[in-house]
């Protein structure tokens, strides 16, 4: 059992409070205890072992541990390039990649979840709705407009974008499963929208969402109902004031033309 940061390897990344290690083929996340609870890290290692036992191209998971204060979540390195760089050495291509994450995505969604360990989507939409620091009234629509909304029990990834597909050996496997819940397929393609977004692609969220609802023959409109209540979600861990303006407007937003 690694006890020491030393064990896990090189650095390659940090990123919101989490520390990124590769070392011998593991790649290991060492979580900030001071925002990350020791369940937190368990039950993502969980949903990405539930998301491997259901036949998807998923990592796997080696081992969660607890280093000092913090949680360290060690799982298989899964070589080769991301969509997010395939997508940026082969700027042409970038419809041919956007058209796979579709598919990448829709595989996800085709499968039905009745796993209680599964989190709801609507309860995680509606706590992030609570905590997004808006004014009372425009929470309360906001939970009012989400309870409207269908319930199902579609395996939604919650943080599907180009950087957490990963190509290897011609293959799409899908990373980082802590967002993962059962729910409403047109949700989590409106948070894959949004994810472009606010990553400062607004043409690439474009072609998503096109490409999205041609494949799934989903409605556009279905799937826009969904970009305010969503956008609501990011709010807290949004800076930029551009990109919280772009929120908000989306927040603000009554009807769709």
């Amino acid at each position: 059992m690694a006890n020491t940061v030393k064990d896990f390897g090189e650095l390659i990344l940090t990123h919101h409070n989490k520390q990124i290690y590769r070392k011998d083929g593991v790649i290991t996340k060492l979580f900030d205890g001071k925002f990350y609870s020791g369940s937190d890290v368990l039950r993502e290692a969980m949903i990405q072992q539930y998301a491997l036992e259901s036949g998807f191209n998923v990592p796997k998971v080696y081992s969660v541990t607890p280093v000092g204060d913090d949680w360290a979540l060690a799982s298989e390195e899964i070589t080769g390039k991301t969509l997010k760089e395939l997508i940026a050495e082969n700027p042409k291509d970038e419809r041919k990649y956007i058209s796979l994450l579709v598919d990448v995505q829709l595989d996800l969604l085709n499968h039905l979840s009745s796993n209680l360990k599964l989190p709801k989507l609507k309860d995680k939409l509606n706590a992030y709705i609570s905590d997004s620091g808006l004014d009372t009234s425009t929470r309360y629509e906001l939970h009012i407009r989400l309870e409207k909304m269908p319930n199902h029990v579609k395996v939604c990834h919650g943080d599907l974008a180009p950087h957490n597909i990963i190509i290897h050996d011609g293959k799409p496997y899908v990373l980082d499963w802590a967002h993962c819940t059962r729910g409403n397929s047109s949700a989590d393609a409106a948070m894959t929208y949004l994810l472009f977004l606010l990553s400062g692609d607004e043409k690439g969220a474009n072609v998503y969402l096109k490409e999205f609802c041609r494949k799934s023959k989903i409605a556009l409109e279905y799937v826009q109902e969904w970009i305010s209540v969503v956008s609501a979600t990011k709010l807290a861990t949004t800076t930029d004031p551009d990109l919280r303006q772009m929120l908000m407007d989306n927040i603000n937003v009554a009807e769709y033309i």
